[in-house]
């Protein structure tokens, strides 16, 4: 018995590893290969650091119990695949400010560039994943569920493609609005992030589907928002507040507040899309200039 108490210990212990941090440019981290599959924290540091790197590539890791599970910066050619990032600091019960930083949560890339996040997962953190001043990176089929406050969020990066992720069920209480209200979360966020493609993502179930803007100087230009699903949301499935140049084609967009909410847009094109059952209504583009609709199930957008 006190062998295997011993035994449960040390394997116990194993767990509270010290974290990662990436020595070499074009070093490969695999965490089932070097014998610590799960990296736990205790509430505070980061999980795995790349500083300063080319080439790194990071796979096959589950990391939780950190202030931030994986911090990539000043880097670039990074790819993080196959990994789990879930569990690390969550908040809840406040309004979040858009274009704060925020440091905390699954995945954040800070100056990053030319890198991929494939195949992660990312729940229950304040926010799965974030690309921080960085360009030309893709985010492809990642589990970004159930977080509380941000599936995806890009701040003053552009460039970058976000596709085939799920990032439903990210929504936030606060005392202003109340339980799982909205308090600014989405599954996916983009503030100062033009040039972006947003394809095939789904973004159920969360405060916004998509929230872009809320302000002037936060407003993101000249992005493409193709064939996503953005259902049952608190508010919005499209938010788009003072941006222009912006496309919105072949979205699905039902049981929303509005489906597309364009407040103050400009030379939006808004063309193929679907949208059913949403509470107020489907179009609203409250201020907004060369708004144009074609082949969508609503006619109209009113200012």
């Amino acid at each position: 018995m006190r062998v295997s108490l011993i035994l449960l210990t040390l394997a116990t212990l194993s767990l509270f590893a010290a974290p990662l941090s990436a020595q070499q440019n074009n070093q490969i981290i695999d965490c089932q290969a070097e014998g610590r599959p799960v990296i736990v924290g205790n509430g505070t540091g980061t999980g795995i650091v790349v500083q300063g790197k080319n080439g790194v590539i990071i796979q096959n890791c589950t990391v939780k119990g950190f202030e931030l599970g994986l911090l990539v910066a000043d880097s670039s050619n990074v790819i993080v695949r196959n990994s789990n990032f879930s569990d690390n600091y969550v908040d809840d019960n406040s309004i979040l400010d858009l274009g704060a930083w925020l440091p905390k949560g699954g995945v954040m890339f800070h100056n990053v560039t030319a890198s991929t996040i494939q195949n992660v997962t990312a729940s229950g953190n304040v926010q799965g994943i974030q690309i921080v001043k960085g360009g030309n990176n893709v985010l492809r089929a990642n589990d970004v569920r159930r977080n509380r406050g941000w599936g995806i969020r890009l701040l003053e990066s552009s460039g970058n493609r976000v596709e085939d992720n799920d990032a439903s069920y990210n929504n936030r209480s606060c005392p202003e609005w109340g339980h799982d209200a909205g308090c600014e979360s989405a599954g996916i966020v983009l503030v100062n992030s033009d040039n972006t493609l947003v394809i095939g993502n789904t973004a159920n179930f969360s405060g916004d589907g998509i929230y872009q803007g809320n302000t002037p100087d936060r407003a993101s230009h000249n992005n493409a928002f193709y064939w996503n699903i953005l259902n049952d949301n608190t508010a919005n499935g499209i938010e788009a507040t003072f941006s222009h140049d912006n496309r919105f084609i072949g979205n699905e967009l039902q049981r929303n507040n509005y489906a597309l909410w364009l407040g103050y847009a400009s030379y939006a094109l808004v063309s193929g899309n679907y949208a059913n059952g949403n509470r107020v209504m489907d179009c609203r583009a409250e201020h907004s200039s060369v708004v144009i609709l074609e082949s969508n199930t609503f006619t109209d957008c009113p200012q």
